[in-house]
């Protein structure tokens, strides 16, 4: 997984079981292809910037709306609706986050490289 930050996923039924789902992500690399190809280095690497900027945000999203699910379950008073609203939201999240991995990852490759991106901006380290 390089350059790529991990997320908790929760263990038992929630996992992405759904084969459909991880095949939709998978084909999403081949639908961007025709899409990224035509681009030259420097609009690969705007939108590489921006790709890993949505990542790091979605991904912060996910985490967060795990905790609140994880929080909600260890609280007794939790409404099973509630709860499932939680559920869904952080499946939800988790999907967003997958596609925008696939994103970030088509755009890399294609780059060459993952760009250093610090508080000054991209930096064209390869």
């Amino acid at each position: 997984m390089r350059g790529r930050t991990a997320i908790h996923l929760p263990k038992g039924r929630l996992t992405m079981r759904d084969p459909s789902l991880k095949n939709q992500i998978a084909d999403l690399s081949g639908k961007l292809d025709p899409l990224i190809d035509p681009l030259d280095d420097d609009q690969l690497l705007t939108l590489a910037v921006e790709a890993i900027k949505e990542y790091r945000y979605l991904l912060q999203c996910a985490e967060e709306a795990h905790q609140q699910w994880e929080q909600a379950k260890s609280a007794p008073a939790t409404d099973r609706h509630e709860l499932q609203k939680l559920e869904r939201t952080y499946l939800n999240a988790l999907k967003n986050h997958q596609a925008q991995m696939s994103l970030v990852a088509s755009l890399t490759d294609r780059l060459g490289y993952i760009p250093t991106i610090d508080q000054k901006g991209p930096t064209d380290e390869k």
